[in-house]
């Protein structure tokens, strides 16, 4: 049942279904007009409202409950749907955080290499508090492969 208020505005008689701790949104448009939005008591805004289209007969309670049965499981299956992709979404990034953890593996364990090895060579000198003379420590020189004398090859 609808009927046309103007050029290019339709009005319709519906049915609104909203929370009862809001209200409808004032029109900013049309005086005295609500829209579907809805605000809370401090008039911040909090969600929308459901229309339903109305028919001369007033719903009844039983179709009101059917209409609103149909809506909590729509609801259920969203809710569902974003759980399944929450899921997937952990999942994919455990892979990634794994594959990343992987490819660093190396990295991280050649530096804690490193690390060791400068933290167990000594200092050439420490200072000796107490008698406020310096301790020399000897370590052992190290060569590298071009000092070392060619090695003599496994004969066969």
């Amino acid at each position: 049942m609808t009927t046309e208020d103007g050029p290019g505005m339709v009005r319709e008689k519906m049915f609104v279904e909203y929370p009862a701790d809001t209200r409808l949104s004032q029109s900013s448009t049309t005086p005295g007009g609500r829209n579907g939005l809805l605000r809370d008591e401090d008039n911040h805004l909090a969600g929308h409202s459901v229309l339903y289209p109305a028919d001369d007969d007033l719903l009844t309670r039983a179709e009101a409950d059917a209409l609103a049965d149909a809506r909590v499981r729509l609801t259920q299956a969203e809710a569902e749907a974003m759980l399944k992709l929450a899921m997937a979404g952990a999942a994919a990034a455990g892979i990634v955080v794994t594959a990343a953890a992987v490819k660093a593996a190396p990295y991280v364990r050649k530096g804690f290499a490193n690390l060791k090895s400068k933290l167990n060579r000594g200092e050439p000198e420490i200072a000796d508090e107490a008698s406020g003379t310096i301790i020399e420590i000897k370590v052992p020189e190290r060569t590298t492969r071009s000092e070392q004398p060619p090695r003599a090859l496994p004969s066969s």
